[in-house]
């Protein structure tokens, strides 16, 4: 008899633990992030975002076209980190500017939820649809956009659209 309550003791601590572990790993998963956001907060959340070192793939040409931009140039980068567009394409857009390194092409990241949304409304507001949309804008003023993936590259659709 002592041992079958001993037996049963052993269960019933082993499911108790056993059920804390699962608790734990449900605490742990990150949270979707909303809004403006910094790309290494980005990478530090979400790590498959992390750009890639491979060499470019866009034509010469065009990188050395954006490096020439002399004009103040914004990039709003709506995306979602569940969206796989996004994970493909604005880790390319990073490793693009950074190669390109020109002081007057900005950007801003805004995080979205899976209903597209953020709580600024900016989404809502500029009639995102689709993740990623890229919006270029120089002096106030939308040029154009890239969405969900670029027509040729990104280095000559930004081209494309800047001139």
């Amino acid at each position: 008899m002592k041992s079958i309550i001993q037996a049963t003791l052993l269960c019933v601590i082993f499911l108790l633990l056993l059920s804390a572990c699962q608790t734990t790993d449900n605490q742990q998963k990150p949270t979707i992030l909303l809004g403006d956001i910094s790309y290494s907060e980005v990478v530090k959340t979400y790590p498959y975002f992390q750009r890639s070192n491979s060499p470019a793939q866009e034509p010469s040409e065009s990188i050395e076209k954006l490096k020439a931009v002399s004009e103040a140039t914004h990039l709003t980068v709506f995306f979602g980190v569940w969206c796989h567009d996004s994970i493909r394409e604005v880790p390319e857009l990073m490793r693009l500017l950074d190669e390109v390194s020109n002081p007057n092409i900005s950007y801003q990241l805004i995080a979205l939820d899976m209903k597209k949304q953020e709580p600024q409304g900016r989404a809502k507001a500029n009639d995102i649809l689709y993740t990623p949309t890229i919006i270029v804008s120089q002096a106030g003023k939308e040029l154009g956009r890239i969405i969900e993936k670029p027509e040729q590259d990104l280095a000559t659709d930004l081209v494309n659209i800047l001139h």
